[in-house]
């Protein structure tokens, strides 16, 4: 009978890693794959003009001296008086869906609440309005793919995130295994509108994955991070999903919490179906 063998108290860290990459590199070359395909009827319109958050005078969500984020009123109404007389149906589709997500309308006096019904009201934003309906159905393939890569590593330091980049403050949409402490409906951070607004930048229907690059968290941990921007072909850049794994817990001179990481990592959940299709599967070759 074949046993697994036993890693405690003689755990190679090289060993450890040689175990990870693979299926590592597997589930970021899914989600990278994933990121990349956005299936688009012929029907389908493309919004012509640059994203809101291309705009920096306009742009309204900005970070306190704390790094925290907030809606500024201000720059919130200068963006509708601007998009109400210059034509850029991308960055106006994102203002009204930014607005419609965080209730703009009870921030703004009269005035301002007219003019922004106005725009929002404009037929070509019709969709934008229902702003529920549109981020389920641009990010529930990528919900179910966040949950399912990170579901495998459960009980691991992996974090998988989804990010709504178009609402940056009711950003997170699907978390799993959170060692970041954050939860479904937490807000981007400064570094991650950083990224969009990078992002912003490009004129292409895709942009640049980073890849395992260094961070540390809020909470000081130190984290290996990926982020991949998603990308649609009517509204642009709609989310980015981000990986972070603490690799404290990788360190040689902590061997007990390297060998929990590893026995997590190895854990399968049994599953009567999959295995009597596998069983099935054998027996009809």
């Amino acid at each position: 009978m074949n046993t697994a063998p036993t890693y405690r108290g003689t755990l190679n860290p090289k060993a450890l890693f040689s175990a990870l990459v693979p299926a590592l590199l597997i589930a970021a070359l899914s989600i990278y794959a994933f990121g990349y395909r956005t299936t688009t009827g012929s029907d389908e319109k493309i919004l012509p003009g640059k994203p809101l958050a291309s705009y920096d005078e306009y742009y309204p969500v900005r970070a306190n001296a704390n790094g925290l984020l907030y809606l500024d009123k201000e720059r919130f109404e200068k963006a509708v008086d601007y998009f109400s007389g210059n034509t850029s149906p991308r960055a106006a589709a994102d203002l009204i869906y930014l607005g419609n997500s965080n209730h703009v309308e009870l921030m703004l006096n009269d005035p301002a609440k007219k003019k922004y019904l106005a725009l929002a009201n404009l037929p070509n934003y019709a969709a934008v309005a229902k702003v529920d309906e549109q981020k389920d159905s641009l990010l529930r393939t990528y919900k179910d793919i966040v949950d399912g890569i990170g579901q495998t590593f459960s009980g691991t330091p992996i974090e998988i995130v989804l990010h709504d980049a178009r609402n940056p403050l009711i950003s997170i949409v699907a978390v799993q295994n959170p060692i970041s402490g954050r939860r479904i409906g937490d807000p981007n951070t400064n570094f991650g509108i950083r990224l969009i607004r990078t992002y912003s930048q490009s004129r292409r229907s895709s942009g640049q994955a980073y890849v395992s690059y260094s961070l540390t968290l809020t909470n000081g941990t130190p984290v290996k991070s990926t982020t991949v921007p998603l990308f649609d072909r009517t509204y642009g850049l709609i989310g980015m999903i981000c990986m972070n794994i603490d690799i404290s817990t990788l360190d040689p001179k902590k061997l007990e919490a390297a060998e929990r990481f590893l026995d997590a990592f190895r854990h399968v959940t049994p599953n009567e179906e999959i295995s009597e299709m596998i069983e099935s599967s054998k027996r009809t070759q």
